[in-house]
């Protein structure tokens, strides 16, 4: 990448976070590409360079996010360990990276919304609900004995809602303390006494 692409790249990236920001303090209908452009230091017609719509940036936020939604299972390891490398994965993320951390923040509210301002954001986001995406693989290690039972939905959602917590902590205050994984992967873990 020569100078002049690690320019563009950069104020791309500039621009991304700004809308973040925006998008979390005001919402989408509250926040403007005029307000975005100021904070960026850039003219708006730059910044329709880059994205063409405040409905463009929007749906460039939600890929981003929805690229870090997708569990991938692999035969080579077993469930339970396939979550601690995610809890372990995600953790990391978050407390070394700012926009990570926010991001959950955007992601969390665009469940609520995104359908209504976007569709392809819509349907981005119920492609990759990763509460779904777990159920099988929890489904699999409760069969293998190592995570414990119960309603794999629900052992789903609290897994993911904690990790989605602990992100939204980090994105308020970055010094906040860090839980370790292994109290995370505790919500799916069989215990080893034989109760449950």
């Amino acid at each position: 990448m020569n100078k002049r692409d690690e320019q563009k790249e950069y104020r791309k990236q500039q621009i991304l976070q700004i809308a973040l920001e925006q998008f979390i303090s005001k919402g989408f209908y509250g926040a403007s590409t005029r307000e975005i452009s100021k904070i960026a230091g850039v003219s708006s017609g730059l910044l329709f360079h880059y994205f063409d719509s405040k409905e463009s940036l929007y749906e460039t936020l939600i890929e981003i996010g929805c690229s870090k939604m997708v569990l991938t299972p692999r035969q080579d390891i077993s469930p339970i360990k396939v979550f601690e490398q995610q809890a372990q994965d995600l953790l990391q993320l978050i407390t070394s990276n700012p926009f990570a951390a926010k991001m959950f923040v955007f992601m969390g509210y665009a469940v609520y919304n995104a359908a209504q301002i976007s569709q392809k954001a819509g349907d981005l986001l119920a492609r990759h609900d990763i509460t779904s995406q777990s159920v099988p693989l929890i489904q699999k290690g409760q069969e293998l004995g190592e995570i414990r039972s119960g309603n794999p939905l629900a052992l789903s959602i609290a897994f993911w809602c904690s990790i989605q917590g602990i992100a939204e902590a980090i994105a308020l205050n970055q010094n906040s303390p860090i839980p370790e994984a292994e109290w995370i992967l505790d919500i799916l873990k069989k215990k080893r006494t034989g109760s449950e």
